[in-house]
């Protein structure tokens, strides 16, 4: 009886090749599940932490023009102004906007001068959702 060694070689590599496939796919496989628990959490601390950060720091003007004010100071006077339940506030377009509450409860969207904290504009919904 014969034996085509190399036909049977072929065959051998062809098994190899296609378990490794399916090895690497369950290894993928694991670390996606894993990494889709695990990241969530840590972009909540990158978040949380950029947030406290950006409330200490104030930012330098290069050309000597005043600071903007840290957003711990923009939080006091959004709340001096009577705004309560402040959802977020962030720097955007050349100052702060930030997403808070009147005292009837209505969603109202500020917008601050960066340098004052002197509120420039406001949006408010009827909504109390």
């Amino acid at each position: 009886m014969s034996v085509n060694l190399e036909s049977r070689s072929f065959k051998m590599r062809k098994l190899n090749a296609k378990s490794m496939i399916k090895s690497l796919s369950a290894v993928a496989m694991t670390g996606a599940v894993l990494g889709a628990a695990f990241l969530p959490a840590q972009a909540q601390n990158a978040v949380s932490g950029e947030f406290q950060r950006a409330r200490t720091v104030t930012v330098a003007q290069a050309d000597g023009t005043p600071q903007w004010l840290s957003m711990n100071r923009i939080i006091d006077r959004i709340e001096a102004a009577g705004y309560t339940d402040i959802r977020e506030v962030e720097r955007e377009r050349g100052g702060y906007e930030a997403e808070v509450r009147d005292d009837q409860g209505r969603k109202v969207k500020l917008y601050l001068d960066p340098r004052t904290g002197e509120i420039i504009n406001s949006r408010t919904r009827d909504r109390r959702d």
